[in-house]
Formats: structure tokens, C-alpha cells, sequence
């Protein structure tokens, strides 16, 4: 089976001269992974391009969840030595195992960058992001259907206060490389021919609904990375509630016979 990557990548227009999403292809490997700098922390650029590099040598070599384990303690060690104080990024990686049929694919994250799998049965959210929403889930303060409306909402109508301001905090991670303890979340997946993958950082899906990400993929534009980008922009110069500024970046993988 073959594999075709797709990028693109914008930074917001609160800052167009610096994007903190970053992200690798490793088409030899069929690996790719998506990097964003925590908001709030400076250096955030410094910490998600230190991550690429890193996951994108280590991967191939010591496995995915190895790898994101040591480049969580690498960003700590690299905050502390070059700048003083705690660096951090979100991450997602995966890798695919295309000589099978169907293909394995294998992904691990920490925070709130995202694995999608589109397939004729719809698409999928793979990942569970490390947010207050994902924290109220597995406590039991939420079921399911109530997270995934908050984590999907246009409007408010239904939700009460403490579901509105989680998702007026929909963006404060749990967890991310280079700060504090990290876990990362670690599945697995099996995709077939005419298959997407699809990597996601906030901006993209903070902007769209999945159903939104599932009905543009489904019009099969010529580069779905390209137009994700340009419709979670178009989201973010409107007045959608959940237009939001922010860096932008998706890679998508295609499954090919």
C-alpha cells in the first residue's frame, strides 16, 4: 500500500511573523508528527521545533512511546540549561505500517493535538485531548455525550455554567512535553486503501467541528491539508463562537492501492 503526505501550516495573525506549529515527515519511515508551543510559556517555538527534530530521529529508532517519553525529559533538560525556565509543547506522532493489509497505524500523544481517521464508515477522532474536559470525563463529572457537545459546541443553548466556561477552557492542556508529568496517550488503529489520516493542532480543530473536518475531506480537495488550514481561517475571521486566532497546521496522510 502507498502513502501520500499532506501539509500546510499558517501562523496566527496575532503574531504572522512566528508560527510555534511545527511538524515532521518521515516518508522513509512513513512517520510524521505535529508540534505545538504551550501558550503562556515563552520559548514555545524553541520547545515544539527541539520536539520534531528529536521524534523524528528517535522514532524509527526506540518506538513512539519511548520516544515522546525521552523528548519530554530532553525539553525539560533543554528548558532548564538554554533558557532558564520551563519550555513546553503539545504533540501528536504516528507511524504507519503500510505493508500489511489492512495498515497499522500507530500514535501517541500529549496535550491537545489531534489523530483523526477518515474511512467509508466516517471519520473518526482517534486521540482524546489531556484538557479540562477529558479531566471531567474520566472523574465522572461528564459522560460522553456531554463532553463531546461541549467539545464540539456552536452555541451555548443547553449548557450550564460550569459547561460553558469548559469550553471557554477547552484550550488549557493537562499535560505536554517539557513540563510537570507526562503520560502519553498511546493506540493504535487499522486503516485500508482510500483511508485519511489526519494530524490536527488547535487552531484547525479549535476553529472546526469534526463534522466540518469530515465534510471537507469528503469533497476530496486536491490538497485536504491546505484546505483544512484555509477553512479553520476562514472560521477565525468570523464571528462564530469558535473563531479563535491561533497557529494552524495539518498533515493528512492518504492510503493508496
Amino acid at each position: 500500500m502507498k502513502i501520500k503526505f499532506f501539509t500546510a501550516s499558517l501562523p496566527s495573525a496575532a503574531h504572522p511573523n512566528e508560527n510555534q506549529d511545527t511538524f515532521f515527515i518521515d516518508e522513509k519511515n512513513k512517520a510524521a508528527g505535529l508540534f505545538d508551543g504551550v501558550g503562556g510559556l515563552s520559548h514555545g517555538v524553541e520547545a515544539a521545533i527541539s520536539a520534531a527534530e528529536f521524534c523524528k530521529v528517535q522514532i524509527p529508532q526506540s518506538g513512539l512511546e519511548k520516544a515522546l517519553k525521552t523528548c519530554h525529559l530532553f525539553i525539560k533538560e533543554k528548558g532548564v540549561k538554554e533558557f532558564g525556565r520551563e519550555i513546553a509543547a503539545v504533540s501528536v506522532v504516528c507511524q504507519v505500517y503500510s505493508k500489511q493489509t489492512p495498515a497499522l497505524v500507530i500514535w501517541g500523544s500529549a496535550g491537545d493535538c489531534r489523530i483523526y481517521h477518515l474511512s467509508s464508515e466516517g471519520l473518526s477522532q482517534e486521540s482524546l485531548d489531556d484538557s479540562l474536559i477529558t479531566q471531567a470525563l474520566e472523574n465522572g463529572w461528564l459522560d460522553q455525550s456531554k463532553a463531546e457537545r461541549i467539545n464540539q459546541a456552536t452555541n451555548l443553548k443547553g449548557l450550564n455554567e460550569i459547561e460553558k466556561n469548559l469550553f471557554k477552557s477547552r484550550n488549557v492542556v493537562t499535560q505536554a512535553l517539557g513540563i510537570g508529568v507526562m503520560k502519553p496517550r498511546i493506540s493504535k488503529f487499522k486503516a485500508k486503501a482510500d483511508d485519511f489520516i489526519i494530524l490536527t493542532t488547535d487552531g484547525v480543530h479549535g476553529n472546526l467541528t469534526n463534522k466540518e473536518i469530515e465534510n471537507i475531506l469528503k469533497q476530496k480537495p486536491p490538497d485536504p491539508a491546505k484546505r483544512l488550514v484555509e477553512e479553520a481561517t476562514r472560521v477565525s475571521e468570523s464571528n462564530s463562537l469558535r473563531a479563535k486566532a491561533d497557529d494552524m497546521t495539518a498533515v493528512v496522510i492518504e492510503l493508496r492501492k
